[in-house]
Protein backbone atom coordinates (compact mmCIF):
# COMPACT_ATOMS: atom_id res chain seq x y z
CA UNK A 1 0.00 0.00 0.00
CA UNK A 2 1.13 3.31 -0.75
CA UNK A 3 1.32 6.30 1.80
CA UNK A 4 2.26 9.59 2.59
CA UNK A 5 5.60 8.72 3.76
CA UNK A 6 6.08 6.94 0.44
CA UNK A 7 5.79 10.14 -1.48
CA UNK A 8 8.41 11.66 0.16
CA UNK A 9 6.01 14.68 1.26
CA UNK A 10 8.91 16.72 3.03
CA UNK A 11 10.94 16.62 0.18
CA UNK A 12 8.52 16.92 -2.94
CA UNK A 13 7.25 20.28 -0.92
CA UNK A 14 10.61 21.47 -0.52
CA UNK A 15 10.26 21.38 -4.34
CA UNK A 16 7.05 23.51 -3.82
CA UNK A 17 8.38 25.86 -1.40
CA UNK A 18 11.12 26.29 -4.09
CA UNK A 19 8.86 27.03 -6.87
CA UNK A 20 6.88 29.78 -5.09
CA UNK A 21 10.02 31.70 -4.04
CA UNK A 22 11.23 31.85 -7.59
CA UNK A 23 7.79 32.96 -8.62
CA UNK A 24 7.99 35.59 -5.83
CA UNK A 25 11.23 36.90 -6.72
CA UNK A 26 10.05 37.54 -10.32
CA UNK A 27 6.78 38.89 -9.03
CA UNK A 28 8.17 41.78 -6.75
CA UNK A 29 10.08 43.45 -9.33
CA UNK A 30 7.27 43.58 -11.24
CA UNK A 31 4.77 44.96 -8.86
CA UNK A 32 7.02 47.62 -7.34
CA UNK A 33 6.69 50.07 -10.09
CA UNK A 34 3.16 49.82 -10.19
CA UNK A 35 2.67 50.88 -6.83
CA UNK A 36 2.13 47.22 -5.85
CA UNK A 37 -1.24 46.65 -7.11
CA UNK A 38 -2.28 43.00 -8.53
CA UNK A 39 -4.38 44.99 -10.99
CA UNK A 40 -1.08 45.45 -13.58
CA UNK A 41 -0.63 41.46 -13.83
CA UNK A 42 -3.01 40.87 -16.36
CA UNK A 43 -1.74 43.60 -18.80
CA UNK A 44 -4.58 45.44 -19.87
CA UNK A 45 -3.49 47.75 -22.55
CA UNK A 46 -4.60 51.20 -22.37
CA UNK A 47 -7.27 52.80 -24.78
CA UNK A 48 -9.03 49.33 -25.71
CA UNK A 49 -12.23 47.81 -25.02
CA UNK A 50 -10.73 45.67 -22.10
CA UNK A 51 -9.68 48.68 -20.36
CA UNK A 52 -12.98 50.12 -20.50
CA UNK A 53 -14.10 47.48 -19.05
CA UNK A 54 -11.87 46.84 -16.46
CA UNK A 55 -12.05 50.61 -15.23
CA UNK A 56 -15.81 49.89 -15.08
CA UNK A 57 -15.58 46.92 -12.68
CA UNK A 58 -12.47 48.63 -11.15
CA UNK A 59 -12.14 52.21 -11.18
CA UNK A 60 -8.59 51.54 -9.76
CA UNK A 61 -7.31 49.24 -12.39
CA UNK A 62 -3.72 49.46 -13.32
CA UNK A 63 -3.09 49.86 -17.69
CA UNK A 64 -0.17 49.08 -19.74
CA UNK A 65 1.08 51.18 -22.07
CA UNK A 66 2.83 48.55 -23.96
CA UNK A 67 2.55 44.92 -24.83
CA UNK A 68 -0.91 43.88 -23.54
CA UNK A 69 -1.54 40.30 -23.10
CA UNK A 70 -3.75 36.93 -22.26
CA UNK A 71 -3.88 37.28 -18.49
CA UNK A 72 -6.82 40.06 -19.16
CA UNK A 73 -8.98 37.03 -20.75
CA UNK A 74 -8.23 35.32 -17.78
CA UNK A 75 -9.15 38.10 -15.71
CA UNK A 76 -12.24 38.57 -17.86
CA UNK A 77 -13.47 35.09 -17.68
CA UNK A 78 -13.32 35.17 -13.82
CA UNK A 79 -15.53 38.33 -13.91
CA UNK A 80 -17.90 36.90 -16.55
CA UNK A 81 -17.64 33.29 -15.89
CA UNK A 82 -20.48 31.90 -18.93
CA UNK A 83 -20.33 34.87 -21.28
CA UNK A 84 -23.57 36.22 -19.89
CA UNK A 85 -22.09 39.56 -18.41
CA UNK A 86 -20.69 42.40 -20.84
CA UNK A 87 -16.91 41.65 -20.31
CA UNK A 88 -16.51 39.37 -22.82
CA UNK A 89 -18.00 41.70 -25.52
CA UNK A 90 -14.48 43.44 -25.29
CA UNK A 91 -12.43 40.14 -26.22
CA UNK A 92 -11.00 40.08 -29.11
CA UNK A 93 -11.42 36.12 -30.12
CA UNK A 94 -14.30 35.72 -27.35
CA UNK A 95 -15.40 31.84 -28.75
CA UNK A 96 -11.47 31.28 -28.62
CA UNK A 97 -10.96 32.68 -25.23
CA UNK A 98 -13.62 30.66 -23.77
CA UNK A 99 -12.28 27.63 -25.38
CA UNK A 100 -10.08 26.82 -22.16
CA UNK A 101 -12.05 28.76 -19.60
CA UNK A 102 -10.78 26.61 -16.09
CA UNK A 103 -8.59 29.40 -14.37
CA UNK A 104 -11.12 31.97 -14.76
CA UNK A 105 -13.51 29.71 -13.66
CA UNK A 106 -11.42 28.98 -10.63
CA UNK A 107 -10.49 32.62 -10.25
CA UNK A 108 -14.46 33.18 -10.41
CA UNK A 109 -14.94 31.20 -7.44
CA UNK A 110 -12.56 32.08 -5.24
CA UNK A 111 -13.30 35.71 -5.89
CA UNK A 112 -17.07 34.79 -5.09
CA UNK A 113 -18.23 36.76 -8.21
CA UNK A 114 -16.52 40.04 -7.22
CA UNK A 115 -14.60 41.76 -9.44
CA UNK A 116 -12.10 43.44 -7.50
CA UNK A 117 -11.08 40.09 -5.96
CA UNK A 118 -10.27 38.72 -8.82
CA UNK A 119 -6.45 39.61 -9.51
CA UNK A 120 -5.68 38.24 -5.90
CA UNK A 121 -7.68 35.09 -6.68
CA UNK A 122 -5.84 34.36 -10.15
CA UNK A 123 -2.64 35.18 -8.25
CA UNK A 124 -3.30 32.69 -5.46
CA UNK A 125 -4.04 30.23 -7.77
CA UNK A 126 -1.37 30.92 -10.08
CA UNK A 127 1.57 30.46 -7.05
CA UNK A 128 -0.80 27.60 -5.83
CA UNK A 129 -0.45 25.50 -8.85
CA UNK A 130 3.15 26.30 -8.82
CA UNK A 131 3.45 24.80 -5.54
CA UNK A 132 1.46 21.89 -6.21
CA UNK A 133 2.88 21.12 -9.64
CA UNK A 134 6.30 21.06 -8.13
CA UNK A 135 5.28 18.60 -5.62
CA UNK A 136 3.59 16.48 -7.54
CA UNK A 137 6.01 16.41 -10.47
CA UNK A 138 8.92 15.32 -7.29
CA UNK A 139 5.95 12.65 -5.59
CA UNK A 140 5.12 11.17 -9.34
CA UNK A 141 9.43 10.98 -9.69
CA UNK A 142 9.69 9.33 -6.49
CA UNK A 143 6.28 6.47 -7.26
CA UNK A 144 8.85 5.91 -10.35
CA UNK A 145 12.24 5.04 -8.04
CA UNK A 146 13.58 8.37 -8.71
CA UNK A 147 14.95 11.25 -5.75
CA UNK A 148 12.14 13.32 -6.44
CA UNK A 149 14.28 15.97 -8.70
CA UNK A 150 11.70 15.99 -11.50
CA UNK A 151 10.23 18.66 -9.21
CA UNK A 152 12.98 21.01 -10.52
CA UNK A 153 11.53 21.48 -14.17
CA UNK A 154 8.63 22.90 -12.13
CA UNK A 155 10.21 25.33 -9.99
CA UNK A 156 12.49 26.34 -12.29
CA UNK A 157 10.79 26.41 -15.57
CA UNK A 158 11.08 30.02 -16.97
CA UNK A 159 7.31 29.98 -19.04
CA UNK A 160 5.58 28.37 -15.82
CA UNK A 161 7.39 31.14 -13.47
CA UNK A 162 5.94 33.89 -15.95
CA UNK A 163 2.54 33.11 -16.16
CA UNK A 164 2.28 32.06 -12.45
CA UNK A 165 2.80 35.53 -12.07
CA UNK A 166 0.67 37.04 -15.10
CA UNK A 167 -2.78 35.28 -14.54
CA UNK A 168 -2.05 32.55 -17.25
CA UNK A 169 -3.15 28.94 -17.17
CA UNK A 170 -0.34 26.94 -17.59
CA UNK A 171 0.95 26.63 -14.04
CA UNK A 172 -2.46 25.11 -13.57
CA UNK A 173 -2.67 22.75 -16.56
CA UNK A 174 0.50 21.60 -15.70
CA UNK A 175 -0.51 20.68 -11.76
CA UNK A 176 -3.69 18.90 -13.38
CA UNK A 177 -1.74 16.75 -15.65
CA UNK A 178 0.53 15.74 -13.15
CA UNK A 179 -1.70 14.91 -10.73
CA UNK A 180 -3.56 13.35 -13.96
CA UNK A 181 -0.36 10.88 -14.00
CA UNK A 182 0.12 10.32 -10.00
CA UNK A 183 -3.65 9.42 -9.72
CA UNK A 184 -2.97 6.70 -12.98
CA UNK A 185 0.27 5.60 -11.37
CA UNK A 186 -1.84 4.75 -8.37
CA UNK A 187 -4.30 2.84 -10.45
CA UNK A 188 -7.08 5.17 -9.40
CA UNK A 189 -8.46 5.47 -13.07
CA UNK A 190 -11.55 7.29 -12.52
CA UNK A 191 -9.56 10.29 -10.24
CA UNK A 192 -7.09 10.56 -13.14
CA UNK A 193 -9.70 11.23 -15.64
CA UNK A 194 -11.47 13.84 -13.78
CA UNK A 195 -8.01 15.27 -13.46
CA UNK A 196 -7.58 14.77 -17.03
CA UNK A 197 -11.06 16.51 -17.96
CA UNK A 198 -9.77 19.52 -15.81
CA UNK A 199 -6.93 19.65 -17.90
CA UNK A 200 -8.87 19.83 -21.08
CA UNK A 201 -10.73 22.87 -20.07
CA UNK A 202 -7.88 24.68 -18.72
CA UNK A 203 -6.47 24.19 -22.79
CA UNK A 204 -8.14 21.97 -25.88
CA UNK A 205 -4.81 20.78 -27.16
CA UNK A 206 -4.59 18.41 -24.12
CA UNK A 207 -7.86 16.54 -25.39
CA UNK A 208 -4.48 14.43 -26.36
CA UNK A 209 -3.60 13.47 -23.15
CA UNK A 210 -6.62 11.33 -21.75
CA UNK A 211 -6.25 9.90 -25.53
CA UNK A 212 -3.15 9.31 -25.68
CA UNK A 213 -3.48 7.36 -22.52
CA UNK A 214 -6.34 5.36 -23.35
CA UNK A 215 -4.40 4.17 -26.55
CA UNK A 216 -1.84 3.49 -24.28
CA UNK A 217 -3.86 1.20 -22.40
CA UNK A 218 -5.68 -0.40 -24.99
CA UNK A 219 -2.83 -1.40 -27.67
CA UNK A 220 0.64 -1.31 -25.67
CA UNK A 221 -0.78 -2.46 -22.17
CA UNK A 222 -2.97 -4.97 -23.62
CA UNK A 223 -5.57 -4.01 -20.67
CA UNK A 224 -9.33 -4.45 -20.97
CA UNK A 225 -11.13 -1.97 -23.14
CA UNK A 226 -13.56 -0.82 -20.10
CA UNK A 227 -10.01 0.77 -18.36
CA UNK A 228 -10.16 3.20 -21.26
CA UNK A 229 -13.74 3.93 -20.81
CA UNK A 230 -12.58 6.51 -17.83
CA UNK A 231 -10.46 8.63 -20.23
CA UNK A 232 -13.12 8.73 -23.28
CA UNK A 233 -15.91 10.26 -20.66
CA UNK A 234 -13.64 12.65 -19.46
CA UNK A 235 -14.00 14.78 -22.66
CA UNK A 236 -17.66 14.63 -22.14
CA UNK A 237 -17.43 17.62 -19.51
CA UNK A 238 -15.41 19.98 -22.13
CA UNK A 239 -17.41 18.98 -25.49
CA UNK A 240 -20.73 20.00 -23.15
CA UNK A 241 -19.01 23.16 -22.68
CA UNK A 242 -17.40 23.64 -26.00
CA UNK A 243 -21.47 23.61 -27.45
CA UNK A 244 -22.84 25.93 -25.03
CA UNK A 245 -20.04 28.26 -25.77
CA UNK A 246 -20.79 27.79 -29.57
CA UNK A 247 -24.17 28.57 -29.39
CA UNK A 248 -23.73 31.95 -26.92
CA UNK A 249 -20.76 33.31 -28.71
CA UNK A 250 -21.72 31.97 -32.44
CA UNK A 251 -18.46 30.50 -33.18
CA UNK A 252 -16.64 27.16 -31.72
CA UNK A 253 -13.09 27.63 -30.14
CA UNK A 254 -11.17 27.22 -33.41
CA UNK A 255 -12.31 29.63 -35.44
CA UNK A 256 -10.50 32.36 -33.13
CA UNK A 257 -7.24 30.88 -32.89
CA UNK A 258 -4.15 31.46 -34.98
CA UNK A 259 -1.65 29.58 -32.99
CA UNK A 260 -0.72 27.18 -35.26
CA UNK A 261 0.41 26.50 -38.70
CA UNK A 262 2.44 23.43 -40.74
CA UNK A 263 4.98 21.71 -38.49
CA UNK A 264 8.23 23.50 -37.76
CA UNK A 265 7.41 26.54 -39.78
CA UNK A 266 6.77 28.97 -36.41
CA UNK A 267 10.17 27.27 -34.90
CA UNK A 268 12.37 28.36 -37.86
CA UNK A 269 10.54 32.04 -38.17
CA UNK A 270 11.58 32.56 -35.10
CA UNK A 271 15.24 31.15 -34.99
CA UNK A 272 15.95 33.40 -38.52
CA UNK A 273 14.35 36.20 -36.92
CA UNK A 274 15.73 35.41 -34.13
CA UNK A 275 19.26 35.06 -35.89
CA UNK A 276 18.78 38.44 -38.52
CA UNK A 277 17.94 40.40 -35.49
CA UNK A 278 21.22 39.91 -33.49
CA UNK A 279 22.75 42.12 -36.72
CA UNK A 280 20.19 44.70 -36.30
CA UNK A 281 21.41 48.36 -36.27
CA UNK A 282 19.50 48.52 -33.08
CA UNK A 283 21.50 47.99 -29.85
CA UNK A 284 18.77 46.23 -27.63
CA UNK A 285 17.05 44.43 -30.56
CA UNK A 286 20.92 43.20 -31.56
CA UNK A 287 21.49 42.53 -27.70
CA UNK A 288 18.23 40.74 -27.00
CA UNK A 289 17.91 38.59 -30.05
CA UNK A 290 21.67 37.14 -29.63
CA UNK A 291 20.58 36.00 -26.26
CA UNK A 292 16.92 34.47 -27.58
CA UNK A 293 18.63 32.55 -30.29
CA UNK A 294 20.83 30.03 -28.04
CA UNK A 295 17.96 30.25 -25.64
CA UNK A 296 15.62 29.19 -28.30
CA UNK A 297 18.37 27.14 -29.85
CA UNK A 298 18.66 25.33 -26.44
CA UNK A 299 14.75 24.97 -25.83
CA UNK A 300 14.33 23.28 -29.38
CA UNK A 301 17.36 20.75 -28.64
CA UNK A 302 15.90 19.43 -24.91
CA UNK A 303 12.47 18.81 -26.65
CA UNK A 304 14.11 17.42 -29.53
CA UNK A 305 15.84 15.03 -26.96
CA UNK A 306 12.71 14.01 -24.94
CA UNK A 307 11.17 13.19 -28.42
CA UNK A 308 13.98 10.52 -28.88
CA UNK A 309 13.52 9.11 -25.81
CA UNK A 310 10.45 8.99 -26.35
CA UNK A 311 9.77 7.03 -29.57
CA UNK A 312 11.24 4.35 -27.06
CA UNK A 313 7.49 3.45 -26.05
CA UNK A 314 8.33 2.51 -22.79
CA UNK A 315 5.29 4.01 -20.57
CA UNK A 316 2.27 6.34 -20.98
CA UNK A 317 3.68 9.27 -20.61
CA UNK A 318 6.04 8.40 -23.64
CA UNK A 319 2.42 8.59 -25.89
CA UNK A 320 1.54 11.64 -23.90
CA UNK A 321 4.97 13.26 -24.58
CA UNK A 322 4.93 12.32 -28.42
CA UNK A 323 1.40 13.78 -29.36
CA UNK A 324 2.40 17.16 -27.32
CA UNK A 325 5.23 17.49 -29.19
CA UNK A 326 3.07 17.35 -32.64
CA UNK A 327 1.33 20.08 -30.89
CA UNK A 328 4.52 22.63 -29.78
CA UNK A 329 6.32 21.59 -33.36
CA UNK A 330 3.18 23.43 -35.29
CA UNK A 331 2.90 26.53 -33.04
CA UNK A 332 3.18 29.65 -35.84
CA UNK A 333 5.53 32.30 -35.54
CA UNK A 334 2.90 34.43 -33.27
CA UNK A 335 3.23 31.68 -30.94
CA UNK A 336 7.15 31.19 -30.52
CA UNK A 337 8.75 34.45 -31.98
CA UNK A 338 8.81 36.37 -28.53
CA UNK A 339 10.73 34.27 -26.59
CA UNK A 340 7.97 34.82 -23.80
CA UNK A 341 6.05 33.03 -25.75
CA UNK A 342 8.36 30.19 -26.88
CA UNK A 343 9.20 29.28 -22.77
CA UNK A 344 5.30 29.50 -21.76
CA UNK A 345 3.62 27.64 -25.40
CA UNK A 346 6.35 24.42 -24.44
CA UNK A 347 6.24 24.93 -20.37
CA UNK A 348 3.86 22.27 -19.78
CA UNK A 349 5.91 19.82 -22.36
CA UNK A 350 8.90 20.40 -20.41
CA UNK A 351 7.75 19.25 -16.90
CA UNK A 352 7.83 15.60 -19.16
CA UNK A 353 10.52 15.55 -19.73
CA UNK A 354 12.41 13.54 -17.00
CA UNK A 355 9.56 11.02 -16.65
CA UNK A 356 10.37 10.21 -20.64
CA UNK A 357 13.83 9.39 -19.18
CA UNK A 358 11.97 7.19 -16.44
CA UNK A 359 9.56 5.52 -19.26
CA UNK A 360 8.34 2.09 -17.89
CA UNK A 361 9.23 3.40 -14.39
CA UNK A 362 5.78 5.52 -14.95
CA UNK A 363 3.75 2.95 -16.23
CA UNK A 364 0.67 2.27 -14.18
CA UNK A 365 0.66 -0.15 -10.62
CA UNK A 366 -1.79 -2.46 -11.12
CA UNK A 367 -1.08 -3.95 -7.75
CA UNK A 368 -1.78 -0.83 -5.75
CA UNK A 369 2.16 -0.96 -4.64
CA UNK A 370 4.46 2.01 -4.86
CA UNK A 371 8.04 2.20 -4.72
CA UNK A 372 9.77 3.96 -1.72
Amino acid sequence: MWSIRALGRPASAAYGVLAVAVAVVALLPALRPAGWSLTILPRVGEGTQMAQVARKHDPGFRLVSVGPYDGQFYWGIAVDPIATGDVHQAFDEASYRYGHPLLGWVGWILSAGHARAVPAALLFVGLASLFAGAFLASALGRAGGSSGWEGLFVALNPGLVYSGVHFLTEPLSAAVLLGGLLAYRRDKLWLAAVCFGLLVLSKEQFALVPVGIAAWEVLRARGRLRDAVPFGACLVPAVLWWTYARVQLGDWFTSGSSAFTAPFVGWKHSLLDAGIGSYSTNSDRATFSEADLVVLAALVMLIAVGVLLALRLRGPVDAIYLLLAVVVACLAPNAVTLLRDALRNTSVLLTLVPFVAAGAALARDRHGLMEP
